[in-house]
């Protein structure tokens, strides 16, 4: 094989792969630069404070309609199958 002939696509694909490379690096500049920018817009101007959600009651404190008996028997089975793992 004549190293002629194989000169031609390699300098093509040399080209290729340093274009595409040179994209890659810009996109990510581009990403780095963009994620930096949004930082510092989000440090420099602070919006209102997100609305907390009001802490919910346990289960034990809510009982939602169910009887004293029923509580207490699902109470004694959870307690029965986390003793018996």
């Amino acid at each position: 094989m004549d190293s002629t002939s194989l000169a031609g696509p390699l300098t093509e694909a040399a080209s290729l792969m340093l274009t595409g490379m040179g994209f890659v690096f810009a996109f990510l500049a581009l990403l780095i630069g963009g994620v930096k920018g949004i930082a510092w817009f989000c440090t420099r101007f602070p919006g209102p404070e997100a609305p907390t959600a009001p802490l919910r009651k346990s289960a034990s404190v809510v009982n939602d309609g169910v009887d004293q008996p029923t509580l207490a028997a699902i109470t004694a089975a959870i307690h029965q199958h986390r003793t018996n793992k």
